[in-house]
């Protein structure tokens, strides 16, 4: 009995402690909103007024107390990755001199506390932190990997785009779409270093899509021939990309490779085969996807109508919808619409 009443008031005891910790944070952090939000009614009006004002940036730096550059860094990224040009280069200006608290989070153990700070260095930072930068792409957390990687794919940074490509495996998990955003964010300077990347093959997979799919972001017109070389046996992830790419690059003379396409097998890749012969084609291509097998997949279905709307093949369209099914109803559904 003795010993169920000393777990009794042990447990009672760790509540307390436990009690007192949550009411010790909850002032602790009250007490630093407060002291941000006090620092932010200060210094945020300032620093929207120094990017039109005409005043010394480095000269309102100064007046910055030790005690609270971390929390005016803070502010100043928060307006400065909101502008571009010469406004976010007065906020820099001003911030750069106060990195330094920030820059000792770089070492921190943490992966969560080092990506935060090469935000806001990447930022505010001078251009000879580029190479401090850089040497994340290899850190060991794949988060500050990727934020190293983003910070670095901007225009005036695009020498190191080789190198974020060449780190492409270790992003693998992340969204295509937002891989490519990135990737596409550096602009057309960076075009030829993605040709190059897709039409290697010993590169990832997960790569070559998500660079295939930035070369069509950009509308890259030269990337169209390495799109259509790509072997129709490849994988088929890669394979629709290079054809959506193609809808977009493509000419003519890049028909020739998608033809065979129409009969593949997954309805993915025949539904992207379709929709870049609409583009691309001709009337015989009209003849021939009125031909293909009838699908039990309502995007083949949809891509055939459009596809045929996009080659002012009405005729076709027509004898969609004598066949009846998923096709007649695609094909009315573009006829109604107007789009032939």
């Amino acid at each position: 009995m003795t010993g169920l009443v000393a777990v009794i008031v042990g447990l009672a005891i760790l509540n307390l402690v436990f009690a007192g910790l949550v009411v010790v944070l909850r002032i602790f952090h009250g007490r630093r909103a407060a002291r941000l939000e006090r620092r932010r009614r200060r210094w945020q009006p300032a620093l929207i007024r120094l990017i039109s004002d005409g005043s010394d940036p480095v000269d309102l730096s100064r007046q910055v107390d030790p005690a609270e550059q971390r929390d005016v860094v803070e502010i100043a990224w928060n307006i400065a990755r909101r502008l571009r040009g010469a406004d976010r280069e007065r906020i820099r200006l001003f911030a750069n001199r106060l990195l330094g608290v920030v820059k000792e989070d770089l070492d921190s153990p943490r992966a969560e506390t080092r990506a935060r700070a090469l935000q806001v260095v990447s930022c505010l930072g001078a251009d000879d932190d580029e190479e401090t930068i850089g040497t994340f792409l290899d850190d060991a957390s794949t988060l500050v990997s990727l934020v190293a990687a983003r910070a670095l794919c901007e225009p005036h940074r695009a020498p190191w785009m080789s190198e974020v490509l060449s780190r492409l495996d270790r992003y693998a998990s992340w969204n295509t779409a937002l891989t490519s955003s990135m990737l596409a964010n550096v602009g057309a300077v960076a075009a030829p270093a993605m040709r190059h990347y897709l039409g290697d093959a010993h590169n990832p997979l997960h790569g070559r899509v998500a660079v295939a799919r930035a070369l069509e972001l950009l509308r890259d017109a030269e990337s169209a021939d390495v799109a259509a070389a790509q072997s129709p046996g490849a994988d088929p992830e890669l394979i629709a990309a290079c054809l959506r790419l193609l809808a977009v690059v493509g000419r003519g003379t890049h028909a020739v490779a998608v033809r065979p396409l129409l009969t593949d097998e997954r309805f993915f890749v025949r539904s992207a085969a379709i929709t870049t012969l609409g583009r691309l084609g001709t009337r015989e291509d009209a003849r021939a996807i009125v031909q293909i097998p009838e699908s039990d997949s309502p995007w083949v279905a949809i891509r055939s109508a459009q596809a045929l709307a996009d080659l002012h093949a009405s005729d076709e369209l027509a004898l969609l919808v004598e066949r009846g099914g998923l096709l007649a109803e695609a094909a009315i559904e573009t006829l109604y619409g107007g789009a032939a």
